[in-house]
């Protein structure tokens, strides 16, 4: 695997990209992305739709493909918020660029890898960086520091910008994983209420059942790479609510016997009935 940096021209996601990207691919039934569409369709300069290009491909808003077809994931979008106003599919799309090592590496490695680091300063974070990542070929800082700089501003709205063009808050700023204190950042819980256990389920699906791992034990379910716990900077109180509220809905049992903490799949819920779960009431 070949990581990949400074693909997103600079650019982090801005508020209105998505909404765009997934009812105009379907509006259009086409590439939007193939030569200058973009610019018509979308109404944002060259860059910024190469930039957004980027984003979506790692998003799992359209696969990875010449044709850029939208996704199983974006049709639910399109199909119960496609106006993007649910934290329920900015939590989602937040699982899935934290999980997409190739595409977004510090993503990776901030959110899907247990590496201890709960509060940081940049500079000291992007030397950590470069370390972790100093076996790739044609590594430049530059690139690594324009990434670091790309993912503080998704998560965290601390700028009052003067261009008009660039005063845009990035849409997973609102789910509070990430806060500035004083010179240095923190991650943060989000609260238990704007996180479904739904979207825990399917991190815990897709890291065991979906390879047909039928059962976990908790404590280690937390530490792994792409746990849940990781992704979403959940303690192991928040956790356990969410193992709770799966165990209460009938998708997971719970054995805590004889010394036993083990989670085990009684039922699998599919990636549509999610968001029928989700946001089909709304």
């Amino acid at each position: 695997m070949t990581l990949k940096f400074k693909k997103n021209e600079t650019f982090y996601i801005r508020d209105g990209w998505v909404e765009k990207t997934i009812n105009a691919l379907d509006e259009t039934k086409s590439n939007i992305f193939f030569k200058n569409n973009g610019i018509k369709v979308l109404g944002i300069g060259s860059n910024m739709v190469k930039g957004l290009k980027y984003w979506v491909k790692a998003a799992n808003i359209v696969s990875d493909d010449k044709n850029c077809t939208m996704t199983e994931f974006s049709k639910l979008l399109l199909q119960y918020d496609r106006y993007m106003d649910q934290s329920f599919s900015w939590f989602f799309l937040h699982y899935y660029l934290s999980t997409n090592k190739e595409e977004c590496p510090i993503f990776y490695e901030m959110f899907s890898l247990n590496n201890g680091i709960t509060k940081f300063k940049k500079n000291e974070l992007l030397e950590y960086l470069l370390d972790q990542f100093s076996s790739e070929e044609q590594l430049y800082r530059k690139y690594v520091e324009n990434d670091l700089n790309i993912f503080i501003k998704s998560y965290v709205n601390e700028d009052v910008l003067s261009n008009p063009e660039e005063n845009f808050v990035c849409p997973l700023s609102s789910l509070k994983l990430i806060k500035k204190v004083n010179d240095h950042y923190e991650k943060t819980k989000p609260t238990y209420s704007s996180l479904s256990y739904l979207i825990v389920y399917y991190a815990l699906y897709k890291l065991y059942a979906e390879k047909n791992v039928n059962s976990f034990d908790i404590e280690d379910s937390m530490n792994v790479p792409e746990s849940p716990a990781n992704i979403f900077n959940l303690d192991k109180y928040m956790y356990l609510k969410y193992l709770d509220d799966m165990r209460k809905a009938g998708l997971v049992t719970i054995n805590k016997t004889a010394g036993l903490n083990t989670v085990y799949f009684e039922k699998i819920m599919s990636l549509d009935k999610i968001f029928e779960e989700g946001l089909g009431n709304l």
